[in-house]
């Protein structure tokens, strides 16, 4: 098949929906796809096209101006989407943002058009009401939609969207990359963390949704039972100096290390040096960074939130949580941090899950499916 994958997103991006688009297109390209992606470049003089691993990588100038860098970046959008279809034959259009990729796919005619919203944003729009007509104008002009949480998916539903259209699909794991075999010493030696030390790794956008600050406040309580612990905080956001402030004033700073970005191909050895890894969310897709952990052999703490509850298996291969409570954080740490056999036997679990249910080839192959069967409904809806 001819595919195209729209998304605003996308590497050099280190977020969820590039991650998400680029593994799907390598799966795309690995079993026999002829794949394009249409994405962002920051920079005017920057490369238009690349190939990467196999995909075919258009890049849209998008300027750093609010709302003309969106009308502008979608108008060359569509366009190069126009000479795609037009000399590539596209088969497939995957869109990845609402705007402007969904919006754009709106004056494409007689395409197989399918829409994954990954947004935690879209959550918070419906649930207060913000943007609906426009949400229903783009959902309803899509022949498939994805979403990779039920949350997200029963959105799409109370949306009015025809539910024989959704389809909750998993975000994937590159079970290859994140591995329990990965050595890290050199991590534990770059922030100087002692090899006795416990190690509770948050993997995270520093965001007020990620829900980083209630881990900060458990800290104490953690701290009452165990001082041999380090908290690594791998990532960055408008709350860094917020919890920064709040882990000075619980004077609980000299056991965090805030790492700020770290690229992902040196995430693996950031969860072989962990002991245990939590997901404190608000909101939250299938999230990669805790199927990553999962692959590399660690037990997950994560909340009952969005798609979080699909990948822990609780008190099998991690532990689930409420939200927004920090007694409920430490209770669990402090669990699993007494007890090495029974993380050690929830990290083998949980490994075993993402090999079975989470690896990208699987993820693709659903994705495929859905392709080849929409399209298929496409040509004999023409035809007819």
């Amino acid at each position: 098949m001819n595919i195209c994958l729209l998304s605003r997103d996308f590497l050099p991006n280190i977020g969820g929906i590039a991650s998400h688009v680029y593994e799907i297109s390598r799966e795309f390209v690995k079993q026999g796809h002829n794949v394009h992606v249409i994405t962002f470049k920051s920079k005017i003089f920057e490369n238009k096209y690349e190939e990467l691993e196999g995909i075919k990588v258009h890049r849209i100038y998008l300027p750093n101006i609010r709302i003309f860098g969106r009308i502008f970046y979608a108008f060359f959008e569509f366009i190069k989407l126009l000479s795609l279809i037009k000399y590539e034959n596209i088969h497939i259009i995957h869109s990845h943002t609402t705007i402007p990729d969904d919006l754009v796919t709106i004056f494409i005619k007689n395409k197989c058009k399918i829409i994954t919203e990954h947004s935690s944003r879209f959550l918070l729009h419906i649930e207060n009401n913000m943007r609906i007509p426009l949400y229903k104008t783009i959902l309803n002009h899509a022949d498939f939609i994805t979403g990779p949480s039920k949350q997200l998916t029963n959105a799409f539903i109370k949306l009015g969207i025809n539910k024989n259209k959704i389809l909750f699909i998993s975000n994937g794991v590159d079970i290859n990359k994140f591995n329990p075999h990965i050595k890290g010493d050199d991590i534990k030696n770059k922030y100087d963390i002692s090899f006795n030390d416990n190690i509770i790794l948050c993997p995270t956008r520093l965001t007020p949704i990620k829900g980083t600050k209630y881990l900060i406040k458990a800290i104490p309580i953690i701290l009452e039972c165990n001082k041999n612990i380090k908290f690594l905080i791998v990532g960055d956001g408008e709350e860094l100096i917020e919890l920064k402030q709040l882990a000075n004033k619980l004077k609980i700073l000299e056991y965090i290390i805030f790492t700020r970005k770290i690229d992902n191909i040196e995430m693996p050895k950031y969860y072989a040096i962990s002991d245990i890894v939590i997901l404190p969310s608000l909101r939250e897709a299938t999230s990669i960074a805790g199927l990553e952990a999962m692959a590399s052999g660690k037990v997950l703490i994560g909340t009952k939130v969005g798609g979080i509850p699909h990948i822990i298996e609780n008190y099998n291969t991690g532990l689930l949580i409420p939200p927004r409570r920090p007694d409920k954080i430490a209770e669990a740490i402090i669990e699993l941090i007494n007890n090495d056999k029974r993380r050690y036997r929830m990290g083998i679990k949980a490994r075993k899950r993402t090999e079975k249910n989470f690896s990208w080839e699987i993820i693709a192959k659903k994705f495929l499916n859905i392709y080849k069967k929409t399209y298929l409904k496409k040509i004999i809806k023409i035809v007819n």
